[in-house]
């Protein structure tokens, strides 16, 4: 990670594995403050910190999001634990800021995907 991105911070806590970065998705976006973090066996779980995600409408939710507030980057069988965050969920996550600011301008996600459900 510190090579391809050398500001993302890291911090180790028992079995996790954090990084805090900026990302600017482009030229004319805004730059977010994102967090990383990663289980050993599990899939990165991903937070914009700043500037706060915000709603279309407040009965809408933020498209691509879990109700924890993390980021629905994949689906499940696109990542595999021998996967580089830095070459996989960090350009994912790029490419999901830009799709959030074109939904939040627009009203429409042209990003694809399946909205995430609840696990039972």
């Amino acid at each position: 990670m510190s090579s391809t991105y050398p500001g993302f911070r890291v911090k180790f806590s028992r079995n996790v594995v954090s990084w805090v970065g900026e990302l600017q998705p482009s030229a004319i976006s805004e730059t977010y403050t994102v967090k990383i973090d990663f289980r050993l066996r599990a899939r990165p779980k991903v937070w914009v910190l700043s500037p706060v995600l915000k709603r279309r409408d407040p009965k809408e939710k933020i498209r691509h999001t879990f109700s924890d507030g993390s980021i629905c980057l994949h689906l499940h069988e696109e990542w595999a634990p021998e996967m580089f965050i830095a070459e996989r969920i960090v350009p994912w996550l790029a490419l999901w800021l830009l799709h959030y600011e074109v939904w939040h301008a627009t009203g429409k996600w042209l990003g694809g995907g399946h909205e995430p459900t609840a696990r039972k």
